[in-house]
Parts: structure tokens; sequence; C-alpha cells
């Protein structure tokens, strides 16, 4: 499609008064092209090509300056060009040359300074990159070119710039240049702050989408950095690590990296000095960790184990070998021998599943690890001799009411345990008996 052509106005960029006129500066000087007049032509041309997706740069160009605006390649791109000397002219004078690709440059001069961040947003539109990752929390935003003078005056102008040499590769044989802020939150914040705050126009629409995202992950991140504030003043109050990390929306590994970058011990110090002493006392009234732990009420059973330690009524060494007090040692015992599994017993006395075991250890009862145990020694000697008979295992188990699983195992460690004692039964039936051969 070929739109009608206007007629141009010489002067649209002898005065770089807007926003716009920046940006389209940037705009040209990385992705236009002029061919000169002194260099055999009869006229002066100044042209720019994009993708039909940008076609809207084209028509500001169209609208500002008059010319040529048409579709080629099948609609594919959108061409807008101007044959004048005069806007030529104005564009050499701003510094977008013929061959610019490694002799660009910008004339600060003639552009105001609260117009340069519009020329960079061009220029990042024009030939550059806008990329951000959630995920990967990675973010980019950088200009290449292959000039040098442009390389430096951006790196004097901005000071969140940095530079990076691309060397020559294929057929490539000059050197290029990155200038970038990547993955700094504080660079980034200030290009945007002069780059794009002031923009009243839209720019490419898929960078547009990206730099939506980016500013919304960079308030994110400063709102956290607001709550993380609170954490030095949390801890003081005597707020937990864990109860810190729920208040502020997150972890508890960046809970202590804040404390200990500040200065702050991280320990769970939620004991005061009066929590302190009374777990002194109730340690010299014989009491066990974990009838302290239920009277103080605070922590967990490890927390006042350690600060025992730390008081020296408790040994590091000793700690393993505390006994509860024997009121509960008989309850837990009893509820064993009513057959009444670890868990349960743990539930009923509110004491943990460890504990319960290491109580009935220390009563030299041994416990067997999987399911509570749920038939007698005769039900497995009464399976084994069905078993003996023909019987199918499945057939004893739902005799019994159990698995047939629970039966096999239960069945071998019995076999294993009474192996010596029905050996020794044998070697006793086979001395009191006398072969038929010997009488004769």
């Amino acid at each position: 499609m070929k739109y009608p052509s206007i007629p141009v106005v010489p002067n649209a960029f002898r005065l770089i008064d807007s926003y716009e006129k920046a940006y389209l500066l940037g705009f040209i000087l990385a992705d236009g092209c002029i061919l000169d007049a002194r260099h055999g032509r009869y006229r002066s041309r100044v042209n720019l090509k994009i993708k039909a997706c940008d076609a809207h740069v084209c028509r500001m160009l169209y609208d500002l300056v008059g010319g040529n605006l048409r579709d080629i390649e099948g609609g594919y791109r959108v061409i807008w060009e101007v044959n004048s000397d005069e806007v030529a002219a104005d564009f050499i004078a701003l510094g977008v040359t013929s061959h610019k690709t490694f002799t660009a440059s910008l004339n600060w001069d003639l552009i105001p300074e609260r117009l340069h961040g519009a020329v960079v947003a061009g220029l990042i539109d024009g030939d550059g990159h806008l990329r951000f990752d959630r995920k990967k929390r990675r973010a980019e935003i950088s200009i290449a070119s292959g000039s040098i003078t442009l390389r430096d005056q951006l790196l004097e102008r901005f000071w969140f710039f940095k530079s990076v040499e691309i060397a020559p590769s294929g057929k490539r044989r000059n050197t290029l240049y990155r200038i970038e802020v990547q993955n700094h939150r504080d660079r980034l914040k200030a290009l945007i702050a002069v780059v794009y705050a002031t923009l009243s126009f839209q720019i490419l629409a898929r960078k547009q989408e990206v730099l939506d995202q980016l500013r919304e992950f960079l308030d994110e991140q400063d709102a956290y950095d607001e709550r993380m504030e609170q954490v030095a003043s949390l801890k003081a109050e005597g707020r937990s690590i864990a109860e810190i990390a729920s208040q502020v929306g997150t972890s508890v590994r960046p809970v202590m990296a804040r404390l200990k970058a500040q200065g702050i011990d991280s320990r769970n110090l939620v004991f005061n000095e009066e929590d302190k002493e009374q777990m002194r006392c109730l340690h010299e009234q014989g009491m066990s960790v974990l009838e302290i732990h239920a009277t103080i009420g605070k922590a967990t059973e490890q927390a006042v184990r350690f600060h025992l330690q730390r008081m020296g009524c408790v040994k590091p060494l000793e700690s393993k070998g505390l006994r509860a007090a024997p009121d509960l040692e008989e309850a837990i015992r009893k509820l064993h021998v009513n057959g009444e599994p670890a868990y349960r017993i743990a539930t009923a006395m509110n004491v943990g599943v460890r504990q319960v075991r290491k109580i009935l250890k220390d009563l030299g009862i041994v416990l067997h690890r999987g399911v509570a145990k749920k038939i007698t020694d005769e039900q497995i000697l009464w399976a084994d001799g069905e078993l003996r008979s023909g019987r199918t295992l499945k057939s004893i188990a739902e005799d019994l009411g159990v698995s047939d699983t629970l039966i096999r195992v239960r069945r071998q460690r019995w076999l294993r345990d009474h192996q010596e004692e029905a050996n020794a039964t044998d070697a006793d039936r086979d001395e009191n008996c006398t072969p038929a051969s010997l009488t004769d």
C-alpha cells in the first residue's frame, strides 16, 4: 500500500524542541539511512525501513516531515523516505551522516538536556535490546553500535551505562560495542527514570511490554526492601526468625542474611533472663527438658536444651541421656503393654515420638520398625503350622485379619529368633530316639 505524498517540511528537524523529535532522531541514527547529494546524487535522501508491526514510527515521521510512506516486500515492511537537501542537512548537523555505522555521533549542543533521554529511547528501539526474564531475574537494556565516538559520548553523559566489546566474527571484520545495563537495580531504575519516565507517546509495542514487566518487578523489589527494613526492629522486639519471615513475606534465609549484614545475632533469642532463671529452678527441682519446655511454653524443646547447656545445667554429652520423670515412664510403659503404638502414645502423653521410643528403649523394650504389632507369637506359630500343612498365606491373613506381608515378616523374624532353640530341640530328640535297625 502506498500513501499519498505529503509536501516536505524542510526545517522539521532544524530545532529539536520535543520528545517526539528527540526520539525520532535517535531512531534515525540507529536504523535510518542518509544518502548525501555530494556523493553524486541529484538530491539528498533520508529514509527509514522497519517491520510492519512498528509502522507507527514511520507514520510519526510521515506526519512530522512529510514525504512518502508505503508498504514493501508484500506488506512485511514499511518504508518512509523524503528527498530533501534541507532535511538531510539538518540530520547531518545533528550527527546522522552517511556510512554512520562506524562514524555516528551526536551533536549534544543542538539538543536540550531534558531531551537527551528521549534520544536514547530512540537508539534502544532502533538498534538495541530490552529483555527481561522474571524466572531468572535477568534484565538487559542495551544499544549496539560500531562507532567509538557514539560509545564514548553515551558513557560520558549517562553514568549507568557500561560498554562491552564484541570481537569480529564470520564475515564481520569490525569490532562492535554494546552499551548496556544488566542486572543492576539502581542502574536500571536510573535508566528508566531518565529515558522513559517523560515520554508521552508509544514506543515499540514489544519493548513497551517488556518495559512494563520490568517496572512491575522493580516496584515489587522496592516494596520487598521496605518490608525488610522492619527486620531489625522486629528482632529487637523479641520476635523469632520464623515469625519475622512470616510477617515480611519471605523465607528464613533472607531474614538471617539481613540480620547478619547489620551485625545482629540471628539466633532464636526468644528467652529473656526471667525465662532462663525459671529454667534453672525447674531443672534443680528435677524436671526433664520436656517438662521444662511444657512449663515455659516458648520456642522448642531443642532451644530449651540449648539454653540449659549454656547455663551449665546440662552437659552437651549428657543431654542425650536425659531421663524422663518416673511417672511418665510408667505411663508410657503401660500404654505400650496394652498394645498402643509409639505415635499414639506420643499423642496421648503430649510428647514427641522419638522421646517415647527412647524411653521404651531405656526400659529394655525392643521396638520393631514398621507397622504396630497386631498378632502374637502364638498366632505366628499357628500360621507357621498352617503354612507347612499347605494353606496359602493369603487365606491365613484373612483368618487373622491382617496383611500377608505382616505375617511373612513376623514369621521370618520368629523363625530367626527361635532357630537356636529349634536346633537344640532337634538334637535332644535325636539322642533319645533309637533307630529300628539297631534293635534288630
